[in-house]
């Protein structure tokens, strides 16, 4: 096969040909006059059509190869044809004949025919480079005679409410195309100036189009006018003021197309091709290579191996820059040994789990694993369900592998003997380290199959080996001899996420519907034990009922609802509290912790099962009168000054008692607010005030103290004690039915929560950073700005990516692609001009961000396309909402 190199453009190195490079190269085939693909090169092959369209649009003197289609001709030691692409006038895809090896290069490219450009051809290839812009399922455009059917009623019916139509489209191509599917409307259209310039220009060349205009002020005729996107803003439109607007484009499709555009409409009429037609034309083809590009590339090369084609992404989106920002080679992409390891008991937990990712049907998922389940042997079931759910080691072990990414990039190097550089290339900048591992281990390892068994001798091998260095020697040793599925498997544990949508309730599910268990009674065992393994045994022999909460095993906290105010809260009271009253305590500011106490030992627990002992050793050397397990939340406290979060996360993390920050520096104490279990007695399903009454007649050492209660009825009393609270420096309210059973890990409505925003504030994005997992081919956490009022500057304050739809982050990611002024990496910096709404918890001093400041739990509540930058927030204004002097 032809040899294929990527770097910010496609090069075949057995021709020295670069095809639609983004940098000025010494040999280029350009595939069509888009400002995006055109370049000064020394010399070029083009079409005599894009020859001159490109003259029109890049002047300068170069070597040109103007070729017509469908004509062999020879370059170096090749035979070169080129085919229409269809996408614009002039549009080419390039094939190349090399010895008994070929290659078919698409360019932008669509199937259906239009109005404005040659109808695409094609021929077979033993490679296809194609480009995949909308390369996902959901982009099916609608038959063009549709569009161009409400296309005419949206200029039908704005004429006749003396209206203007005004349509945007690229100045070339988009725009001809819009232009000729108005033929026969006897409707007058006027061009911007840009516009009528390259139609002119497609008069030149023969190619007849309907009559237009250039349009003029003074024109004062009824018409359609066509004008490239970027005039929306200028003054040209602007002095249009009774304008009805509307965007062609096949981002039409997605969810708040007008709001992006900021349009009154969206059409999609794209000249690029759809999901179907990128599929049908795999299927013209018949390649046995297909290598993306554009778009969702990875996506749809992925897509596409699950139909049984190989298939590889050379930059899983050009214009992100995510996947290869360097030279990556792609020959022969096939893992050595193929899937070598498929009979080992590992090897089939990682075909099933790849199946249960390409299944999307929840019904579907657990039908797979559950048939999985219920055939696996006795001693590989316990670690299977442990691996299903993330994780190398059940919570209830404790065992903590503290391996991060350095540790397994470090190994992964090792293990495939690549460099830095190499390694880049070969695994790039993915947002998910499993699928970073793939590529990072194919065809350069050894592979062999492994047990269940030894996949945990492995795990507690790289657990037990002290420090990073010996931990990414341990790593190495082992995924050397991984196949580049199994290496991916071990690395998505290793970071505790398989990345195959598969939650902890379905995997529940499963185990219920593969041993004819109750799924309710299943979930209860599994709050009890902590251990999925544990559950899937008890429930293989029948025996759920033994499961039972005891010392040393955390269970999952007990969590409450949320409502907005307090007359929703008392609604809620009277409606689902038997009692129709609540016991009110305070929602602390600290961090939840169950304690577990026997046998003169302390252990300390985080909400999410995480022993957190030897950061607290004050409260670890804690000595209760009994056995015990208490739920309650760590405070910073001091009688001499006040203390909040803020200063308890700098003990966050501190395992050494000579750290920066101790005891000393950030005192705490423990806040008790329930009793679990006392002295071998399971207190869950014993009401509240009971288990209330028990835990405040004990007698608890200094450092703890038990939460006091308020009984309350009504929406002022609620709203009472909240502002109460608020003036205690504490986050809210926390609402409890009396009568309420204790239930780990669920939300059913005893526990309401009452937690105000704390205020928002008008920020500016000023750099997008590429999300993870389903995101990760999109900019979805996005770094935000204050104004100083004094200097102008834009001084950061924040960060966040939760509140938008993905609807809504698409459009932002194409927008911020464009308006990039510098990448680095995943991360890119971007104009100052999307304004959002940012909802926090607080804000506090922090040394992270130029502010000197920073929100607690940012969110974001709207894009606020009503506000400039000059109306964002200024820091100062942030200083006070924090409580703080204007300069600190």
């Amino acid at each position: 096969m032809l040899q294929v190199h990527y770097e910010r453009g496609i090069y075949l190195p057995q021709l020295d040909l670069w095809l639609d490079p983004w940098d000025q190269r010494e040999t280029a085939f350009v595939s069509h006059a888009h400002s995006d693909h055109v370049g000064n090169h020394r010399q070029v092959i083009l079409s005599e059509t894009t020859a001159r369209l490109m003259a029109a649009r890049l002047p300068g003197s170069r070597r040109e190869h103007r070729q017509p289609f469908r004509v062999p001709f020879r370059f170096r030691n090749a035979q070169l044809t080129l085919y229409p692409a269809g996408h614009i006038l002039g549009s080419a895809q390039l094939h190349v004949q090399l010895d008994s090896s070929s290659l078919l290069y698409t360019g932008d490219f669509k199937l259906r025919p239009g109005r404005s450009a040659e109808g695409i051809e094609w021929t077979p290839a033993e490679s296809l480079i194609m480009e995949t812009t909308y390369g996902l399922p959901q982009y099916v455009f609608p038959p063009t005679a549709q569009v161009i059917e409400e296309l005419l009623r949206f200029c039908l019916e704005s004429l006749e409410d003396d209206m203007v139509p005004v349509l945007f489209g690229y100045s070339l191509g988009k725009a001809q195309e819009i232009l000729a599917s108005l033929h026969g409307s006897g409707l007058r259209v006027k061009l911007h100036p840009a516009v009528y310039r390259m139609t002119a220009l497609y008069e030149e060349l023969n190619h007849r189009l309907p009559e237009f205009v250039l349009y003029s002020e003074s024109d004062s005729q009824p018409g359609v006018v066509i004008c490239p996107p970027g005039a929306n803003r200028t003054r040209l439109v602007q002095k249009i003021r009774n304008r009805r607007t509307a965007v062609l484009t096949g981002w039409a499709l997605n969810p708040g197309a007008v709001h992006r555009y900021q349009c009154d409409a969206a059409f999609p009429l794209s000249d690029h091709a759809d999901y179907p037609e990128l599929l049908r034309y795999v299927e013209l083809v018949q390649p046995k290579r297909v290598l993306t590009v554009h778009g969702f590339a990875r996506e749809f090369a992925a897509d596409l191996r699950r139909r049984g084609v190989e298939a590889w992404a050379l930059g899983e989106d050009n214009q992100l820059e995510l996947l290869i920002p360097e030279t990556v080679i792609v020959e022969e992409a096939v893992p050595a040994g193929g899937n070598e390891d498929a009979e080992s008991s590992f090897g089939r937990f990682t075909s099933v789990c790849e199946e249960i990712g390409r299944t999307t049907g929840k019904l579907k998922k657990v039908d797979l694993l559950s048939d999985y389940l219920s055939t696996l042997p006795l001693e590989d079931l316990p670690e299977i369900a442990v691996y299903l759910t993330g994780h190398a080691f059940s919570r209830p072990e404790g065992q903590a592998l503290q391996v991060g990414w350095a540790v397994i990039k470090r190994a992964l190097m090792q293990a495939t003997h690549l460099q830095e550089a190499d390694f880049r290339r070969a695994a790039g900048n993915f947002g998910d380290a499993g699928r970073a591992a793939y590529q990072a281990l194919i065809g350069r390892t050894s592979p062999q199959g492994f047990s269940i068994g030894q996949i945990r001798e492995n795990f507690v091998r790289v657990q037990n080996a002290a420090g990073p260095i010996a931990k990414a020697e341990a790593l190495a040793g082992w995924l050397s001899n991984c196949s580049a599925q199994t290496g991916s498997y071990v690395v998505r544990i290793l970071t505790g996420d398989l990345r195959i949508g598969l939650r902890e309730g379905l995997v529940e599910e499963a185990i219920a519907a593969a041993f004819g268990m109750d799924v309710d009674a299943v979930r209860e065992a599994h709050m009890l034990t902590g251990d999925p393994g544990q559950t899937a045994v008890l429930a293989r022999q029948g025996q759920l009922e033994r499961a039972s909460i005891t010392v040393f095993r955390p269970v999952k906290s007990m969590l409450a609802i949320s409502e907005p105010d307090g007359d929703s809260v008392a609604d809620r009271i009277r409606r689902t509290f038997p009692s129709q009253y609540a016991l009110a305590e305070q929602k602390y500011d600290g961090i939840r912790v169950q304690l577990h106490f026997a046998g003169g030992k302390v252990a300390l627990y985080s909400r999410d099962l995480r022993p957190i002992t030897p950061e607290f050793p004050e409260l670890q050397r804690l000595q209760f009168t009994a056995p015990l397990i208490l739920d309650g939340e760590i405070l910073a406290h001091a009688e001499d000054r006040r203390l909040t979060f803020f200063d308890l996360q700098k003990r966050l993390g501190r395992k050494r008692t000579d750290d920066l920050f101790t005891s000393e520096d950030v005192p705490v104490m423990l806040m008790a607010f329930d009793l679990l279990w006392l002295d071998g007695r399971s207190l869950l399903k014993v009401p509240l005030t009971e288990r209330r009454r028990i835990l405040e007649s004990l007698a608890f050492p200094e450092g703890v103290q038990v939460s006091p209660l308020r009984l309350i009825r009504t929406g002022p009393e609620i709203e009472e004690a909240f502002l109460a609270a608020r003036r205690a420096n504490h986050e809210g309210l926390i609402l409890k039915d009396p009568e309420s059973f204790y239930t780990p890990g669920r939300r059913g409505g005893s526990w309401i929560k009452l937690k105000k925003e704390f205020a928002t504030l008008d920020v500016v994005v000023v750099a997008a950073e590429q999300g993870h997992g389903k995101r990760n081919h999109v900019l979805s956490d996005y770094t935000f700005a204050v104004r100083d009022e004094e200097s102008e500057r834009l001084l950061t304050i924040g960060k966040a990516y939760s509140g938008l739809t993905d609807g809504e982050i698409e459009e932002l990611t194409e927008h911020f692609l464009k308006t990039t002024i510098k990448a680095h990496g995943r991360m890119r910096e971007v104009i100052p001009e999307v304004v959002l709404e940012v909802a926090f918890d607080a804000i506090q001093p922090s040394e992270r961000h130029t502010s000197g400041l920073a929100l607690r739990f940012p969110r974001i509540k709207a894009i606020r396309t009503d506000k400039t930058i000059r109306e964002i927030d200024t820091v100062q204004h942030a200083r006070r909402l924090a409580g703080l002097a204007p300069h600190f």
